[in-house]
């Protein structure tokens, strides 16, 4: 069984726009945004990392493969076809990290607590964190014993500040996921036929996909 991160590397950034860069390699903090979603899945351990990327993107193209990971060159239309295009070539019971390279989160080895729920049965976990924007996310429902009910995908009027923003799944858990334009649309149509644990990671996560939240982090 192999254990795969997986980094959505191929989309314009449009409401960031105009950028000397690729949005993935936007320096915050000292540091390329994308590296650290890499130190994060590395932590899990994981034993490869793939970036899905589209080929005139070269600077993540280049930083990537600095780093080891294998790129997918692909023209995918969303996350989820990101995603989909990922994972080609893995055996079905291999488990997937997954996250976003324009977020960065506490704790470093978060990972680590998703891919142990997998193993103990659960196909997908989602890490879960809260947060004072609930309506830039998808916000998640879930049960006193970890179990996500719903997921709801940026709602204007979010029930709660709890969301995910990472996880780890089981392989054929995600074959179908490209039948949705937003994983998250996928994984609440998921958690209402089968098990999807959500595993509380920390109160700590920024997302940079906004001119706002970017000038915020460049200031730090």
């Amino acid at each position: 069984m192999a254990v795969v991160g997986i980094i959505p590397a191929a989309g314009h950034a449009t409401r960031l726009q105009p950028l000397p860069m690729s949005k993935e390699i936007l320096p915050i903090r000292g540091r390329p945004v994308i590296d650290y979603l890499i130190e994060r899945m590395r932590s899990a351990p994981c034993s490869e990392l793939r970036v899905v990327t589209r080929p005139d993107k070269e600077d993540v193209t280049r930083h990537a493969e600095g780093h080891g990971a294998v790129v997918v060159h692909a023209h995918p239309r969303s996350v989820s076809e990101s995603l989909l295009a990922g994972m080609r070539g893995l055996a079905s019971a291999d488990i997937v990290l997954f996250g976003f390279p324009d977020t960065i989160w506490e704790p470093v080895d978060g990972y680590r607590s998703l891919v142990e729920a997998v193993e103990t049965g659960y196909d997908i976990a989602l890490g879960l964190f809260r947060t004072d924007e609930p309506e830039r996310a998808d916000v998640v429902r879930f049960t006193g014993s970890w179990l996500i009910t719903a997921v709801e995908v940026k709602w204007p009027n979010p029930s709660s500040n709890w969301i995910w923003g990472c996880g780890a799944a089981r392989v054929h858990a995600l074959e179908d996921v490209a039948s949705e334009r937003e994983p998250g649309v996928y994984f609440d149509r998921y958690c209402k036929t089968r098990d999807v644990r959500g595993v509380w990671l920390s109160d700590s996560i920024v997302d940079i996909g906004t001119k706002e939240s970017l000038q915020r982090m460049s200031e730090d």
